[in-house]
């Protein structure tokens, strides 16, 4: 069944970017090749596997729970890598919003900390839930920093793949031009 897969025409790709609602979350679109971009092109991606998949006879009322989806199995080379693209942006969203917390926690610890009109051993505790807090923020950087690492891998290898794809047909001979190339040697 994989070998009747085909891959979303940029023009998907293009109108699915176009559908998302920027202004309600606040945002601009983004830039063409920004993070930002990437994900919702990669979304995308995944979106017309799913729809692939339908078109070639799957089921979605057979699907079952807590199991991977059954056009996981036919992801073709850069689905795959869009998909392991949001599994990084997932990661990279989970420890941006630990590395918030723990810095809004922070200044509120150390400001209890200092606290002059509360006891030696209040404070003294505070400091103490302070450093755990220091401690935490730095594994969360530390997390952020590797997701992040994994994110512009990804990123580079499925616009690597992608690109492969949408390479214009001219610069590879066509099967036809090197039949007649074939036929006039013989």
């Amino acid at each position: 069944m994989i070998s009747l897969r085909r891959p979303a025409p940029a023009d998907f790709l293009e109108r699915r970017r176009a559908r998302v609602d920027w202004a309600r979350w606040g945002l601009v679109e983004p830039p063409p090749g920004s993070p930002r971009w990437l994900v919702e092109t990669c979304r995308a991606e995944l979106e017309w596997v799913e729809a692939d998949w339908r078109r070639l006879g799957g089921d979605p009322f057979r699907l079952q729970p807590h199991q991977p989806h059954p056009a996981e199995a036919l992801r073709l080379p850069h689905e795959q890598a869009a998909a392991r693209l949001l599994n990084c942006h997932l990661h990279l969203d989970g420890a941006h919003r630990q590395i918030d917390d723990a810095i809004r926690r922070l200044r509120l610890q150390r400001r209890a900390a200092i606290d002059r009109h509360q006891s030696s051993a209040y404070r003294q505790g505070w400091r103490r839930i302070a450093l755990d807090t220091e401690k935490d923020l730095r594994l969360s950087r530390r997390r952020w920093a590797q997701a992040w690492r994994a994110f512009l891998a990804a990123g580079a290898l499925y616009e690597r793949l992608r690109a492969a794809i949408e390479a214009p047909r001219a610069a590879a001979p066509s099967l036809s031009a090197s039949l007649d190339r074939d036929r006039r040697v013989a």
